[in-house]
Protein backbone atom coordinates (compact mmCIF):
# COMPACT_ATOMS: atom_id res chain seq x y z
CA UNK A 1 0.00 0.00 0.00
CA UNK A 2 1.09 3.63 -0.65
CA UNK A 3 0.30 5.23 2.13
CA UNK A 4 1.98 9.19 2.93
CA UNK A 5 4.97 8.40 5.40
CA UNK A 6 7.85 10.87 6.41
CA UNK A 7 9.88 8.23 5.46
CA UNK A 8 9.77 9.67 1.80
CA UNK A 9 12.02 12.57 2.89
CA UNK A 10 14.32 13.25 0.52
CA UNK A 11 17.94 12.91 2.11
CA UNK A 12 20.41 14.06 -0.20
CA UNK A 13 18.84 17.87 -1.29
CA UNK A 14 22.16 19.46 -1.36
CA UNK A 15 23.60 17.55 -3.84
CA UNK A 16 20.42 17.66 -5.86
CA UNK A 17 20.69 21.49 -5.53
CA UNK A 18 24.22 21.92 -7.13
CA UNK A 19 23.15 20.51 -10.27
CA UNK A 20 19.99 22.40 -10.69
CA UNK A 21 21.57 25.43 -9.71
CA UNK A 22 24.13 24.78 -12.11
CA UNK A 23 21.73 25.59 -14.85
CA UNK A 24 21.38 29.19 -14.49
CA UNK A 25 22.96 31.24 -16.86
CA UNK A 26 21.91 34.67 -15.58
CA UNK A 27 22.94 35.68 -11.90
CA UNK A 28 23.11 31.69 -10.69
CA UNK A 29 22.63 31.29 -6.92
CA UNK A 30 24.98 29.89 -5.02
CA UNK A 31 23.65 27.44 -2.15
CA UNK A 32 23.03 29.36 1.06
CA UNK A 33 22.18 32.62 -1.82
CA UNK A 34 18.10 32.14 -0.67
CA UNK A 35 18.65 31.23 2.86
CA UNK A 36 20.99 34.23 3.56
CA UNK A 37 18.69 36.61 2.04
CA UNK A 38 15.32 34.98 3.41
CA UNK A 39 17.12 35.31 6.93
CA UNK A 40 16.68 39.17 6.14
CA UNK A 41 13.42 39.66 5.31
CA UNK A 42 11.09 41.05 7.67
CA UNK A 43 8.02 38.90 8.63
CA UNK A 44 5.27 40.87 6.88
CA UNK A 45 6.93 39.36 3.70
CA UNK A 46 6.49 36.18 4.13
CA UNK A 47 2.92 33.97 3.28
CA UNK A 48 3.02 31.94 6.03
CA UNK A 49 2.70 34.69 8.94
CA UNK A 50 0.40 37.10 7.58
CA UNK A 51 -2.03 33.99 6.74
CA UNK A 52 -1.31 32.82 10.10
CA UNK A 53 -2.33 35.92 11.65
CA UNK A 54 -6.22 36.81 12.39
CA UNK A 55 -7.99 38.72 9.08
CA UNK A 56 -11.67 39.70 9.35
CA UNK A 57 -12.29 39.27 5.52
CA UNK A 58 -9.98 37.36 3.12
CA UNK A 59 -6.99 38.55 2.11
CA UNK A 60 -6.70 39.88 -1.58
CA UNK A 61 -4.21 39.01 -3.97
CA UNK A 62 -4.32 40.02 -7.89
CA UNK A 63 -2.86 38.17 -10.55
CA UNK A 64 -0.45 40.07 -12.90
CA UNK A 65 3.21 39.81 -14.84
CA UNK A 66 5.15 42.34 -17.60
CA UNK A 67 8.15 41.15 -19.40
CA UNK A 68 10.10 44.46 -18.67
CA UNK A 69 11.55 44.94 -15.09
CA UNK A 70 10.23 48.89 -15.46
CA UNK A 71 6.63 47.85 -15.77
CA UNK A 72 6.55 45.11 -13.69
CA UNK A 73 7.47 47.42 -10.61
CA UNK A 74 4.82 50.13 -12.10
CA UNK A 75 2.60 46.73 -11.26
CA UNK A 76 3.95 45.89 -8.31
CA UNK A 77 3.51 49.95 -7.10
CA UNK A 78 -0.11 49.96 -7.94
CA UNK A 79 -1.25 46.98 -6.35
CA UNK A 80 0.88 48.37 -3.11
CA UNK A 81 -0.94 51.58 -3.11
CA UNK A 82 -4.34 49.72 -3.61
CA UNK A 83 -4.37 47.65 -0.75
CA UNK A 84 -3.92 44.31 -1.94
CA UNK A 85 -2.30 42.01 0.89
CA UNK A 86 -0.28 39.45 -1.66
CA UNK A 87 1.47 40.64 -4.67
CA UNK A 88 1.71 38.38 -7.10
CA UNK A 89 4.63 37.53 -10.12
CA UNK A 90 3.04 35.72 -13.01
CA UNK A 91 5.53 33.97 -15.16
CA UNK A 92 5.68 33.99 -18.71
CA UNK A 93 5.41 30.90 -20.79
CA UNK A 94 8.07 29.83 -22.28
CA UNK A 95 9.72 29.95 -18.65
CA UNK A 96 7.09 27.57 -17.65
CA UNK A 97 8.20 25.33 -20.08
CA UNK A 98 12.11 26.03 -19.20
CA UNK A 99 12.45 27.61 -22.56
CA UNK A 100 14.73 29.77 -21.29
CA UNK A 101 16.68 30.84 -24.27
CA UNK A 102 13.11 31.67 -26.24
CA UNK A 103 12.52 33.93 -23.20
CA UNK A 104 15.86 36.07 -23.35
CA UNK A 105 15.30 36.46 -26.84
CA UNK A 106 11.95 38.07 -26.19
CA UNK A 107 12.76 39.81 -23.04
CA UNK A 108 15.99 41.88 -25.19
CA UNK A 109 13.38 42.66 -27.78
CA UNK A 110 10.71 44.13 -25.53
CA UNK A 111 12.95 45.88 -23.91
CA UNK A 112 14.34 47.51 -27.48
CA UNK A 113 11.34 47.74 -28.95
CA UNK A 114 9.33 49.29 -26.24
CA UNK A 115 6.99 46.30 -26.41
CA UNK A 116 5.40 43.42 -24.11
CA UNK A 117 6.40 40.27 -26.27
CA UNK A 118 5.88 38.07 -23.29
CA UNK A 119 2.96 37.06 -21.50
CA UNK A 120 4.41 37.29 -17.96
CA UNK A 121 8.05 37.87 -15.84
CA UNK A 122 10.93 36.00 -17.41
CA UNK A 123 12.17 35.64 -13.85
CA UNK A 124 14.53 33.13 -14.56
CA UNK A 125 16.48 35.49 -17.11
CA UNK A 126 15.80 38.61 -14.80
CA UNK A 127 17.52 36.81 -12.14
CA UNK A 128 17.48 36.77 -8.47
CA UNK A 129 19.38 40.23 -7.87
CA UNK A 130 17.59 41.88 -10.54
CA UNK A 131 14.03 40.68 -8.91
CA UNK A 132 15.33 41.43 -5.48
CA UNK A 133 15.22 45.18 -6.94
CA UNK A 134 12.00 44.85 -7.92
CA UNK A 135 10.59 44.17 -4.26
CA UNK A 136 13.21 47.06 -2.56
CA UNK A 137 11.05 48.31 0.47
CA UNK A 138 7.85 46.42 -0.30
CA UNK A 139 6.68 44.90 3.16
CA UNK A 140 3.93 42.25 1.76
CA UNK A 141 4.65 38.92 0.49
CA UNK A 142 5.04 38.14 -3.13
CA UNK A 143 3.03 34.93 -4.38
CA UNK A 144 4.93 33.08 -7.53
CA UNK A 145 2.11 31.98 -10.21
CA UNK A 146 3.24 30.31 -13.13
CA UNK A 147 1.99 26.54 -14.69
CA UNK A 148 5.46 24.46 -14.77
CA UNK A 149 5.91 20.60 -14.43
CA UNK A 150 9.33 21.30 -13.93
CA UNK A 151 9.98 24.45 -11.45
CA UNK A 152 13.23 23.49 -9.71
CA UNK A 153 15.06 26.02 -11.07
CA UNK A 154 12.36 28.49 -11.15
CA UNK A 155 11.87 28.17 -7.11
CA UNK A 156 15.40 28.33 -6.71
CA UNK A 157 15.03 31.92 -8.19
CA UNK A 158 12.33 33.20 -6.67
CA UNK A 159 13.21 32.00 -3.36
CA UNK A 160 16.54 33.60 -3.38
CA UNK A 161 14.71 36.61 -4.66
CA UNK A 162 12.78 36.94 -1.67
CA UNK A 163 9.29 35.54 -3.00
CA UNK A 164 8.12 33.40 -0.11
CA UNK A 165 4.41 32.40 -1.70
CA UNK A 166 5.19 29.19 -4.49
CA UNK A 167 2.45 28.12 -5.97
CA UNK A 168 1.89 24.85 -8.08
CA UNK A 169 1.94 21.23 -7.34
CA UNK A 170 3.17 18.14 -9.87
CA UNK A 171 -0.82 17.18 -10.64
CA UNK A 172 -2.37 20.52 -10.80
CA UNK A 173 0.45 21.82 -12.95
CA UNK A 174 1.06 18.58 -15.28
CA UNK A 175 -2.43 17.81 -16.64
CA UNK A 176 -4.16 20.88 -16.66
CA UNK A 177 -1.13 22.71 -18.22
CA UNK A 178 0.61 19.56 -20.28
CA UNK A 179 0.49 17.21 -22.95
CA UNK A 180 3.52 14.68 -22.83
CA UNK A 181 4.96 15.73 -19.90
CA UNK A 182 5.69 12.43 -17.65
CA UNK A 183 3.83 12.93 -14.55
CA UNK A 184 5.76 10.75 -12.63
CA UNK A 185 9.04 13.10 -13.75
CA UNK A 186 6.93 16.47 -12.47
CA UNK A 187 6.12 14.09 -9.16
CA UNK A 188 10.02 14.06 -8.33
CA UNK A 189 10.57 17.41 -9.79
CA UNK A 190 7.92 19.09 -7.03
CA UNK A 191 9.15 16.94 -4.16
CA UNK A 192 12.41 18.72 -4.85
CA UNK A 193 10.26 21.69 -4.30
CA UNK A 194 8.79 20.83 -1.23
CA UNK A 195 11.61 19.91 0.89
CA UNK A 196 13.67 22.80 -0.75
CA UNK A 197 10.92 24.95 1.08
CA UNK A 198 10.97 22.88 4.13
CA UNK A 199 14.70 23.37 4.68
CA UNK A 200 14.33 26.87 3.74
CA UNK A 201 11.41 27.44 6.44
CA UNK A 202 13.17 28.91 9.74
CA UNK A 203 11.17 28.97 13.00
CA UNK A 204 7.84 30.58 12.48
CA UNK A 205 9.13 31.88 9.05
CA UNK A 206 7.61 28.97 6.79
CA UNK A 207 7.51 29.50 2.94
CA UNK A 208 3.89 29.10 2.13
CA UNK A 209 3.32 26.28 -0.54
CA UNK A 210 -0.08 27.08 -2.69
CA UNK A 211 -1.69 24.28 -4.91
CA UNK A 212 -3.65 25.04 -7.71
CA UNK A 213 -7.33 23.68 -7.03
CA UNK A 214 -8.93 25.55 -10.33
CA UNK A 215 -7.50 22.69 -12.65
CA UNK A 216 -8.48 23.37 -16.19
CA UNK A 217 -11.51 25.38 -14.50
CA UNK A 218 -13.72 23.74 -17.21
CA UNK A 219 -16.50 21.84 -15.06
CA UNK A 220 -14.51 19.67 -12.97
CA UNK A 221 -16.50 18.44 -9.89
CA UNK A 222 -15.57 18.92 -6.27
CA UNK A 223 -14.23 15.36 -5.46
CA UNK A 224 -11.94 16.05 -8.34
CA UNK A 225 -10.15 19.09 -6.88
CA UNK A 226 -10.68 17.99 -3.42
CA UNK A 227 -8.94 14.65 -3.88
CA UNK A 228 -6.58 16.44 -5.87
CA UNK A 229 -5.73 19.26 -3.05
CA UNK A 230 -5.16 16.66 -0.49
CA UNK A 231 -2.89 14.31 -2.92
CA UNK A 232 -0.41 17.56 -3.21
CA UNK A 233 -0.73 18.92 0.07
CA UNK A 234 0.26 14.80 1.41
CA UNK A 235 2.71 15.09 -0.76
CA UNK A 236 4.28 18.52 0.41
CA UNK A 237 3.53 17.15 4.34
CA UNK A 238 5.98 14.18 3.69
CA UNK A 239 8.77 16.50 2.67
CA UNK A 240 8.32 18.58 6.02
CA UNK A 241 6.59 21.54 4.48
CA UNK A 242 4.85 23.46 7.57
CA UNK A 243 2.36 26.18 5.53
CA UNK A 244 0.28 24.79 2.92
CA UNK A 245 -3.11 26.64 0.89
CA UNK A 246 -5.32 24.58 -0.38
CA UNK A 247 -7.62 26.42 -2.71
CA UNK A 248 -10.74 26.38 -5.19
CA UNK A 249 -12.32 28.04 -7.70
CA UNK A 250 -16.00 29.47 -8.14
CA UNK A 251 -18.40 26.39 -9.22
CA UNK A 252 -21.48 28.61 -10.19
CA UNK A 253 -23.34 27.48 -7.32
CA UNK A 254 -22.74 29.21 -3.67
CA UNK A 255 -24.20 25.86 -2.04
CA UNK A 256 -21.56 24.03 -3.70
CA UNK A 257 -18.83 26.74 -2.64
CA UNK A 258 -19.77 26.27 1.19
CA UNK A 259 -19.50 22.71 1.08
CA UNK A 260 -16.43 22.47 -0.91
CA UNK A 261 -14.83 25.31 1.52
CA UNK A 262 -15.96 22.99 4.37
CA UNK A 263 -14.72 19.44 3.14
CA UNK A 264 -11.57 20.60 2.14
CA UNK A 265 -10.67 22.40 6.06
CA UNK A 266 -12.21 19.22 7.42
CA UNK A 267 -10.78 16.68 5.10
CA UNK A 268 -7.03 18.81 4.88
CA UNK A 269 -6.92 18.32 9.06
CA UNK A 270 -8.24 14.57 9.44
CA UNK A 271 -5.73 13.39 6.90
CA UNK A 272 -2.56 14.96 7.93
CA UNK A 273 -3.88 14.10 11.71
CA UNK A 274 -4.22 10.54 10.26
CA UNK A 275 -0.55 10.29 8.77
CA UNK A 276 1.00 11.92 11.45
CA UNK A 277 1.34 15.42 10.12
CA UNK A 278 0.53 17.53 13.02
CA UNK A 279 2.90 20.20 12.19
CA UNK A 280 1.79 21.37 9.35
CA UNK A 281 -0.97 25.01 9.15
CA UNK A 282 -3.37 24.50 6.37
CA UNK A 283 -5.33 27.66 4.29
CA UNK A 284 -7.96 28.46 1.79
CA UNK A 285 -7.37 30.21 -1.38
CA UNK A 286 -10.66 30.99 -3.54
CA UNK A 287 -10.02 31.51 -6.78
CA UNK A 288 -12.89 34.42 -8.28
CA UNK A 289 -14.56 33.07 -11.35
CA UNK A 290 -12.36 31.19 -13.86
CA UNK A 291 -14.13 30.36 -16.60
CA UNK A 292 -15.46 32.56 -19.76
CA UNK A 293 -15.44 35.71 -18.52
CA UNK A 294 -18.32 38.65 -19.76
CA UNK A 295 -16.79 41.02 -22.09
CA UNK A 296 -19.04 43.55 -20.67
CA UNK A 297 -17.67 46.19 -18.33
CA UNK A 298 -21.01 46.12 -16.17
CA UNK A 299 -21.30 42.35 -15.97
CA UNK A 300 -17.97 41.69 -15.39
CA UNK A 301 -17.83 44.25 -12.59
CA UNK A 302 -20.70 42.39 -11.24
CA UNK A 303 -19.30 38.69 -11.34
CA UNK A 304 -16.07 39.76 -9.48
CA UNK A 305 -18.39 41.03 -6.71
CA UNK A 306 -20.54 38.20 -6.48
CA UNK A 307 -17.25 36.34 -6.59
CA UNK A 308 -16.08 38.82 -3.44
CA UNK A 309 -18.96 37.57 -1.39
CA UNK A 310 -18.81 34.03 -1.96
CA UNK A 311 -15.21 34.23 -1.20
CA UNK A 312 -16.58 36.04 2.14
CA UNK A 313 -18.93 33.66 2.76
CA UNK A 314 -16.64 30.50 2.53
CA UNK A 315 -14.65 32.11 5.01
CA UNK A 316 -11.49 32.16 2.54
CA UNK A 317 -8.33 33.18 3.79
CA UNK A 318 -7.40 34.35 0.55
CA UNK A 319 -9.04 35.38 -2.55
CA UNK A 320 -7.80 35.64 -5.98
CA UNK A 321 -8.73 38.71 -7.58
CA UNK A 322 -10.26 38.98 -10.97
CA UNK A 323 -10.65 42.31 -13.41
CA UNK A 324 -12.98 43.82 -15.81
CA UNK A 325 -10.40 43.07 -18.32
CA UNK A 326 -10.51 39.60 -18.46
CA UNK A 327 -12.00 38.32 -21.01
CA UNK A 328 -10.34 41.23 -23.43
CA UNK A 329 -6.70 40.02 -22.69
CA UNK A 330 -3.76 40.64 -20.27
CA UNK A 331 -5.31 43.15 -17.95
CA UNK A 332 -3.48 46.44 -17.28
CA UNK A 333 -2.02 47.85 -14.09
CA UNK A 334 -5.01 50.36 -14.05
CA UNK A 335 -7.48 47.35 -14.47
CA UNK A 336 -5.80 45.13 -11.87
CA UNK A 337 -5.51 48.10 -9.16
CA UNK A 338 -9.11 49.04 -9.64
CA UNK A 339 -9.95 45.17 -8.92
CA UNK A 340 -8.00 45.45 -6.26
CA UNK A 341 -10.22 48.54 -4.48
CA UNK A 342 -13.20 46.90 -5.89
CA UNK A 343 -13.07 43.84 -4.02
CA UNK A 344 -11.65 45.79 -1.10
CA UNK A 345 -14.56 47.50 -0.98
CA UNK A 346 -17.19 44.52 -1.45
CA UNK A 347 -16.01 42.76 1.30
CA UNK A 348 -15.52 45.75 4.16
CA UNK A 349 -19.58 45.94 3.72
CA UNK A 350 -20.14 42.17 3.80
CA UNK A 351 -20.58 41.27 7.21
CA UNK A 352 -19.64 37.83 8.67
CA UNK A 353 -23.45 37.13 9.68
CA UNK A 354 -23.65 36.85 5.83
CA UNK A 355 -23.15 33.47 5.79
CA UNK A 356 -26.54 32.12 7.36
CA UNK A 357 -27.75 33.14 3.74
CA UNK A 358 -27.74 29.05 2.61
CA UNK A 359 -29.95 26.65 4.20
CA UNK A 360 -26.83 25.11 6.91
CA UNK A 361 -29.19 21.98 6.13
CA UNK A 362 -28.62 21.96 2.48
CA UNK A 363 -24.87 22.57 2.78
CA UNK A 364 -24.03 19.91 5.44
CA UNK A 365 -26.10 16.95 2.57
CA UNK A 366 -23.97 18.30 -0.15
CA UNK A 367 -20.73 18.23 2.30
CA UNK A 368 -21.59 14.73 3.46
CA UNK A 369 -21.69 13.53 -0.44
CA UNK A 370 -18.76 15.04 -1.31
CA UNK A 371 -16.76 13.93 1.78
CA UNK A 372 -18.42 10.40 1.03
CA UNK A 373 -17.07 10.63 -2.59
CA UNK A 374 -13.78 12.32 -1.33
CA UNK A 375 -13.27 8.95 1.35
CA UNK A 376 -14.06 7.08 -1.46
CA UNK A 377 -11.42 7.92 -3.85
CA UNK A 378 -8.89 8.70 -1.03
CA UNK A 379 -8.94 4.97 -0.22
CA UNK A 380 -8.52 4.10 -3.63
CA UNK A 381 -5.48 5.57 -4.03
CA UNK A 382 -3.77 4.06 -1.16
CA UNK A 383 -4.91 1.03 -1.34
CA UNK A 384 -2.99 0.67 -4.43
CA UNK A 385 -0.34 -1.95 -4.94
CA UNK A 386 2.58 1.22 -5.09
CA UNK A 387 5.62 1.16 -2.46
CA UNK A 388 5.24 5.09 -2.14
CA UNK A 389 2.64 7.60 -2.10
CA UNK A 390 4.14 9.28 -5.01
CA UNK A 391 3.71 6.03 -7.28
CA UNK A 392 0.53 5.45 -5.81
CA UNK A 393 -0.69 8.91 -7.12
CA UNK A 394 0.86 8.60 -10.62
CA UNK A 395 -0.44 5.07 -10.57
CA UNK A 396 -3.93 6.87 -9.82
CA UNK A 397 -3.90 8.91 -12.89
CA UNK A 398 -2.62 5.87 -15.09
CA UNK A 399 -5.67 4.06 -13.83
CA UNK A 400 -8.36 6.97 -14.17
CA UNK A 401 -8.86 6.65 -10.51
CA UNK A 402 -7.87 10.63 -10.51
CA UNK A 403 -9.66 11.73 -13.99
CA UNK A 404 -9.92 15.62 -14.58
CA UNK A 405 -12.35 16.79 -17.04
CA UNK A 406 -10.90 18.36 -20.32
CA UNK A 407 -7.44 18.23 -19.52
CA UNK A 408 -5.23 17.88 -22.16
CA UNK A 409 -2.29 15.73 -20.27
CA UNK A 410 -2.18 12.04 -22.93
CA UNK A 411 -1.67 10.40 -19.42
CA UNK A 412 -5.15 11.70 -17.63
CA UNK A 413 -8.56 9.21 -18.90
CA UNK A 414 -11.25 11.76 -19.88
CA UNK A 415 -13.83 9.63 -18.99
CA UNK A 416 -15.52 11.02 -16.63
CA UNK A 417 -18.01 13.49 -17.76
CA UNK A 418 -20.06 16.33 -15.61
CA UNK A 419 -22.91 18.74 -16.16
CA UNK A 420 -24.36 21.34 -14.38
CA UNK A 421 -27.37 21.12 -12.50
CA UNK A 422 -30.46 23.47 -12.50
CA UNK A 423 -28.92 25.53 -9.17
CA UNK A 424 -25.03 26.01 -11.29
CA UNK A 425 -23.18 23.64 -9.54
CA UNK A 426 -21.73 21.19 -11.04
CA UNK A 427 -22.13 17.13 -10.70
CA UNK A 428 -21.25 13.89 -12.38
CA UNK A 429 -23.05 12.11 -14.71
CA UNK A 430 -20.27 9.34 -15.77
CA UNK A 431 -17.70 8.66 -13.04
CA UNK A 432 -15.25 6.75 -15.71
CA UNK A 433 -13.14 5.00 -13.27
CA UNK A 434 -13.67 6.97 -10.56
CA UNK A 435 -14.09 4.85 -7.84
CA UNK A 436 -17.24 6.34 -6.60
CA UNK A 437 -20.27 5.06 -3.98
CA UNK A 438 -23.10 3.97 -6.14
CA UNK A 439 -25.54 5.88 -4.07
CA UNK A 440 -23.37 8.90 -4.43
CA UNK A 441 -23.63 8.58 -8.52
CA UNK A 442 -27.27 8.19 -8.64
CA UNK A 443 -27.59 11.59 -6.61
CA UNK A 444 -24.93 13.24 -8.94
CA UNK A 445 -26.75 12.63 -11.92
CA UNK A 446 -29.80 13.47 -10.03
CA UNK A 447 -28.93 16.94 -9.58
CA UNK A 448 -27.48 16.79 -13.17
CA UNK A 449 -31.04 15.77 -14.83
CA UNK A 450 -32.41 18.96 -13.11
CA UNK A 451 -30.92 21.40 -15.74
CA UNK A 452 -32.90 21.83 -19.05
CA UNK A 453 -33.17 24.30 -21.93
CA UNK A 454 -36.76 25.77 -22.66
CA UNK A 455 -38.03 22.38 -21.48
CA UNK A 456 -35.95 20.39 -22.84
CA UNK A 457 -32.53 18.77 -22.89
CA UNK A 458 -29.97 20.29 -25.39
CA UNK A 459 -28.09 18.36 -27.33
CA UNK A 460 -24.73 17.27 -25.62
CA UNK A 461 -22.30 19.71 -27.00
CA UNK A 462 -24.97 22.54 -27.09
CA UNK A 463 -25.28 21.76 -23.24
CA UNK A 464 -21.20 21.67 -22.92
CA UNK A 465 -20.88 24.88 -24.30
CA UNK A 466 -23.71 26.46 -22.09
CA UNK A 467 -22.47 24.68 -18.84
CA UNK A 468 -19.04 26.70 -20.12
CA UNK A 469 -20.28 29.72 -20.45
CA UNK A 470 -22.71 30.10 -17.42
CA UNK A 471 -21.69 33.53 -16.88
CA UNK A 472 -21.98 34.63 -20.37
CA UNK A 473 -25.97 34.37 -20.40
Amino acid sequence: MGEPSPDARITELSFMRERVLATAHVDPPALDTAASHLATLSEETFASIVLARPHEHPLLQPRGGFARLDQQRALTRALDHAGADFVPLTVDSHTRHNDYRTAAVLLERSETEDKNLLNGYPLVCHGYRTTRYLYRDLSRPVSLRHGTPDARLLVETALAAGITDIEGGALTYTIPYSRAYPLSRALVHWQYIDRLCAELSVADRSINRESFGALTATVVPPVIVVVTELCELLLAAEQGVRSFSLSFAQTGSLLQDLAVATVLRRAADEYCDQFGFRDITTHLVYHQWMGAFPPEPDRATALIVLSAMNAELCGADKVVVKTRDEARGIPSIESNADAVSLVRYVLSHTGADARATESAQAVEEEVGRIRSEVDAVMTAVFALPQSSFLSSVSSAYETGILDVPFAPHEGNANLLQTRRGADGGIYITDPGRVPLPPGCVAREMEFAATRREGGEEPGLFRALVGDINLMLA
